[in-house]
C-alpha cells in the first residue's frame, strides 16, 4: 500500500511524507491546508483521499492529479485555449485558430462569476493545490513530457477546469451536420421539402391522446448551401477530428452512451445496481481519472476528468450516478457574407 501523509507542523507549511511500499520516503515542505490529509493509494496507483474539511480535500485532489497527469491537463486547457502551437509549431496552427475562433477561454472566465461560492471554493482549492505540486518541480523533478517539449507549465486557474469542460461540449456534439443537411433541402420541390420535413407522417402510430397533422412550408428567401460551402465545412471538421484525436477525445462515432438500472428486486442484496457507460474510447493516459474522496460529511468514489475536482461519475454510500450523451441539438450554423471590404 502506497501511502502520502499530510501532517500539519505551521500555519504557513505542511509536513509531508511519502512512503512507497516501504520502499522510500521522501520529506517535503508543502503550504496550503490547514489540517492532515492522508493519501493512500492502492496496488493499482488510485489515490484515496481522507481530509478533516473541504477546502483541504480539493486542494490535495488538486496536488495528486497533478502529480499524475499534469501535462495532460496543460495540454487539454492549452487546446481548449488555441495554444497548441506555442510548443507544437506551425503543424497545429490551424487547429488553433479554430478553437479561438470559438472564445472558449473568455468564455470561462465569465463562467466563473455565475457559479455558486461553494463550487467557486472548490475550484480555486483545487487550482491552488496543482500550483503547490507545480512549484516543487525543478530541472530533475519536471515531467518527461515537458522537458521533451522545453518548456515549464504556467500556474493552474479555475479557468483552466471550466475551460475543459467545453472540450467535451465540442466532442460530444456533431448536429451541425444535420443543420447543413437541412439547409441542402431546401433545393428540393416544395411538396418533397414539406414531405421530408413534416412532423406528422401517416406511419406515425399515436399511443395516447391526439395528434394535429402540421405542415411545414418552405420561405422563398431560404438560403442554400453550395459545394463551396460544404468542402469549408468539411476541412473544418477535419481540423476538429485531428485535434481532438491528439487529446483522445474525438469520439464522433461513439458520440452517445447507454446506461441501465437493475432494481434491488432483482439482486442478491437488495441493492439496486446501476450500469453506466460513457462511450469514451481508451486512451493512454486515460480521460477518467479515478479517486476516492471523503470527509466527515462526505465518501465519494469514481471518476473525474484530469484538471476537474470532485467526481464527475460515481457513487457515494447511498446513490450512484452517471451520465449518457444522446446527441441532442446544441450547434448553431451561421451564414456570413462579407463586401469588398471585409465587413
Amino acid at each position: 500500500m502506497k501511502k502520502l501523509i499530510f501532517a500539519c507542523l505551521l500555519p504557513a507549511f505542511v509536513f509531508v511524507v511519502v512512503s512507497f511500499a516501504q520502499v522510500s520516503t521522501e520529506t517535503l515542505n508543502i503550504s496550503g491546508i490547514k489540517e492532515a490529509v492522508t493519501v493512500r493509494r492502492d496496488a493499482r496507483g488510485i489515490p484515496y483521499i481522507e481530509a478533516k474539511n473541504d477546502a483541504d480535500l480539493y486542494f490535495v485532489q488538486g496536488y495528486v492529479t497533478a502529480s499524475d497527469r499534469l501535462w495532460q491537463m496543460d495540454l487539454m486547457r492549452r487546446l481548449a485555449r488555441g495554444e497548441t502551437a506555442e510548443i507544437f509549431g506551425k503543424t497545429v496552427l490551424d487547429e488553433d485558430k479554430r478553437w479561438r475562433n470559438f472564445g472558449f477561454a473568455e468564455i470561462a472566465n465569465q463562467s466563473l462569476g455565475h457559479l455558486t461560492p461553494e463550487l467557486r471554493e472548490a475550484l480555486n482549492n483545487y487550482a491552488r493545490g496543482v500550483n503547490a505540486y507545480i512549484s516543487t518541480l525543478d530541472d530533475k523533478t519536471m515531467p518527461v513530457e515537458f522537458k521533451i517539449l522545453q518548456y515549464k507549465p504556467r500556474q493552474w486557474s479555475p479557468g483552466d477546469t471550466i475551460i475543459i469542460g467545453k472540450i467535451l461540449a465540442d466532442a460530444l456534439s456533431t448536429t451541425w451536420r444535420n443543420d447543413l443537411l437541412r439547409i441542402s433541402l431546401q433545393m428540393l420541390p416544395k411538396e418533397k421539402l414539406a414531405d421530408l420535413t413534416n412532423q406528422v407522417t401517416p406511419y406515425d402510430v399515436i399511443l395516447f391522446g391526439k395528434d394535429i397533422p402540421v405542415v411545414n412550408t418552405t420561405s422563398e428567401n431560404t438560403r442554400t448551401v453550395d459545394k463551396a460551402t460544404l468542402a469549408m465545412a468539411e476541412r473544418q471538421d477535419e481540423i476538429r477530428k485531428r485535434s481532438l484525436e491528439r487529446i483522445g477525445l474525438y469520439a464522433d462515432d461513439l458520440a452517445a452512451s447507454n446506461n441501465f438500472v437493475i432494481s434491488g428486486k432483482r439482486t442478491a442484496d437488495g441493492k439496486a445496481i446501476l450500469e453506466n457507460d460513457p462511450h469514451l474510447a481508451p486512451t493512454a493516459p486515460g480521460i477518467w481519472y479515478l479517486t476516492h474522496l471523503s470527509t466527515p460529511t462526505m465518501r465519494v468514489s469514481g471518476v473525474t476528468f484530469p484538471g476537474v475536482p470532485g467526481i464527475v461519475l460515481g457513487h457515494n454510500e447511498s446513490i450512484a450516478w452517471g451520465a449518457t450523451n444522446v446527441g441532442p441539438d446544441v450547434q448553431d450554423l451561421y451564414y456570413e457574407t462579407f463586401n469588398d471590404q471585409g465587413e
